[in-house]
């Protein structure tokens, strides 16, 4: 449907060209300051058409260009900004795990640590049976 329409717009546009070349025929004297030319009005009038088009393409051309460039660099901006920080990021989780082993680590040792003392504290204690000796009281009376 967009090309069907641009082709309608364009038979407009050139059928108006047409027309008015026709309605412009007469001739035209054009000085250059250094020389004088005389041409018929359409004739400079499509010469200036044409250099218009094609100013306007060599504008638009550049700048595309300068669009796509632009682009292309900050593509590779992009790229090296997300593995710079893929890297950091890598590091980070490297870094964390280390602490985390770390720690695992110093807790294994802490509850090994907890469970020797528990061990030793509830080993059976050896009683000691203390003997008594009977004593006297009663030959030490009588004396």
């Amino acid at each position: 449907m967009k090309k069907q329409t641009r082709f309608i717009l364009v038979l407009v546009l050139a059928l108006v060209v047409v027309v008015f070349a026709l309605l412009n025929v007469a001739p035209t004297i054009i000085s250059f300051g250094f020389t004088k030319v005389k041409l018929p009005l359409i004739v400079v009038l499509l010469l200036t058409l044409i250099l218009g088009a094609l100013i306007a393409l060599l504008l638009s051309t550049s700048s595309s260009f300068s669009a796509k460039k632009q682009k292309k660099a900050l593509d590779q901006e992009l790229k090296a900004l997300k593995q710079n920080q893929q890297a950091e990021i890598d590091q980070a989780v490297a870094t964390a795990r280390e602490t985390i082993e770390q720690q695992l680590v110093e807790k294994d040792t802490e509850i090994s640590d907890l469970k020797a003392r528990l061990m030793v504290a509830e080993e059976p204690k050896p009683t000691t049976t203390t003997v008594e000796t009977p004593t006297d009281s009663s030959t030490s009376d009588q004396n």
